[in-house]
């Protein structure tokens, strides 16, 4: 049997995996702002740092000087240095699969939060995504930035994990159920956008062993598993993600700024535009991992 710490039968590969995670956590610094020069030619250790931080905390923030905006291809050649080649083409996509997210009066998009001013409350992206096109990593980079809100939640799905297992290991036999959590299908009319998607919450990825995370705190258009530990768990989870403890990290990004991660949980508060300051961020999301596409985890 390979040692995986996401085996929930496994305890040795486990606590020795969350020794050094928590350890991580206690004695470095979450949010550090990491200066590129270019999105191109980054330097190993550029690259290195990044990646150590995203292994660390599941992310990291990024700064890049004025004038990179352009047609938002130099997004994707900054992912690229990564090992992120596989994007994610989603419904309201651009036409190079990067998405712009701003506030919309008009057209298909206005119907989703993320392209409104309203709060976006607590998820992984891509949840609703089917099970061969799981969403690992994205890159969400700000252009501009509102007058006022606009601050992003970030928590560690790895740390997300181990609160959850410490606190009862049957949370994450609850939440691995193949029909922890499902999402309705989304349609138009006739138009049958995207068909039921039923599955875990936590899963192990085949080829590199590493966790898989797909959630939502949304109340409306979900459905999770008629099962007393299952309910039990999403309490727990939400209540952990809330309470803003236990490795839940608050930042706004500047201007020239932004976050590379492994699809972290996240939410964002709501904010106000103004004539002269309105919201306007870039978001690539990928089916690969940060630097770690042949990684197990137990290398940690």
């Amino acid at each position: 049997m390979t040692s995986n710490p996401f085996d929930i039968n496994q305890s040795r590969p486990y606590r020795q995996w969350r020794a050094q995670k928590l350890e991580w956590l206690q004695s470095g610094t979450q949010v550090s702002i990491h200066h590129l020069p270019s999105t191109k030619d980054l330097s190993p250790s550029q690259k290195y740092s990044i990646q150590e931080c995203c292994k660390q905390y599941g992310f990291a923030v990024y700064s890049l000087p004025e004038g990179v905006q352009g047609d938002k291809t130099w997004l994707l050649t900054l992912a690229a240095q990564f090992e992120l080649h596989h994007i994610d083409s989603n419904l309201c996509a651009d036409e190079n699969s990067v998405t712009s997210l701003q506030v919309l009066k008009g057209g298909q998009q206005k119907t989703y939060i993320p392209y409104s001013n309203k709060p976006l409350n607590w998820h992984t992206d891509g949840y609703y995504n089917a099970r061969g096109k799981r969403i690992q990593s994205f890159l969400l980079h700000c252009a501009s930035d509102a007058e006022t809100g606009g601050e992003n939640g970030l928590m560690d799905t790895e740390l997300a994990y181990i609160r959850l297992r410490d606190e009862n290991p049957d949370y994450i036999r609850a939440l691995m159920h193949p029909e922890a959590l499902s999402i309705p299908p989304n349609q138009t009319g006739e138009n049958l956008i995207r068909d039921t998607e039923t599955g875990p919450v936590f899963s192990i990825a085949p080829q590199t062993g590493c966790l898989l995370t797909r959630y939502t705190a949304r109340k409306r258009y979900i459905h999770w598993r008629e099962d007393e530990t299952t309910l039990e768990a999403v309490a727990f989870l939400q209540n952990l993600l809330t309470s803003g403890e236990n490795g839940v990290v608050r930042y706004r990004l500047s201007p020239g700024q932004g976050i590379i991660c492994n699809n972290v949980l996240h939410c964002r508060t709501g904010f106000e535009d103004s004539p002269n300051k309105q919201r306007l961020y870039f978001r690539a999301r990928y089916y690969d991992r940060v630097g770690e596409t042949c990684r197990h985890p137990t290398s940690y």
